[in-house]
C-alpha cells in the first residue's frame, strides 16, 4: 500500500487519525512490559471489509513492520485465563487496572466497553 493511496482512503473515508507511531510505540511497550501478562488483541485494519472478532496474542515486530498507519483499532482483552486440565475450571487473572494506568500514563485515548479496551488508529465520520 502506497501513501498516495493510503491518504486518498483516508480522505475518502472521511477518517480522522487518533494515533501516531509514537503512541503505538508506547502502547505496545507499556502493555508488553509484564512479563507475565502476553495480552490478547484483535486488530483491525482500514482495508479489511470485516474482523473476525476473536482474541489472539500477536507477533508486534509484524504489526509494525505491516505499518502502524493501516490500524483501524486494536482492542485488547485484559483477562489472562490459564487452563489447567479438562476436569478444573480455568484460572483467570484480570489486568485491567495495569492496561488502564498504562493507557493513562502515556495520554492513549481509549472507550471500554464491556471490560475490552479498544484504541483508535482512525475513527470513522459517523452520521
Amino acid at each position: 500500500m502506497g501513501r498516495e493511496s493510503l491518504e486518498k482512503y483516508i480522505f475518502e473515508n472521511q477518517l480522522s487519525s487518533c494515533m501516531n507511531n509514537t503512541k503505538w510505540t508506547e502502547l505496545i511497550s507499556e502493555i508488553t512490559k509484564n512479563k507475565n501478562f502476553n495480552p490478547s488483541v484483535n486488530i483491525k485494519y482500514l482495508f479489511d471489509s470485516e474482523n473476525n472478532e476473536l482474541f489472539s496474542p500477536v507477533w508486534w515486530e509484524e504489526v509494525e513492520r505491516d505499518g502502524f498507519n493501516l490500524i483501524e483499532w486494536l482492542e485488547i482483552n485484559p483477562i489472562k485465563t490459564t487452563h489447567i486440565g479438562r476436569l478444573v475450571k480455568p484460572k483467570t487473572e484480570d489486568f485491567s487496572d495495569f492496561i488502564e494506568n498504562g493507557l493513562k500514563k502515556h495520554s492513549i485515548p481509549f472507550d471500554l466497553n464491556d471490560g475490552i479496551f479498544k484504541v483508535y488508529g482512525y475513527r470513522r465520520k459517523t452520521t
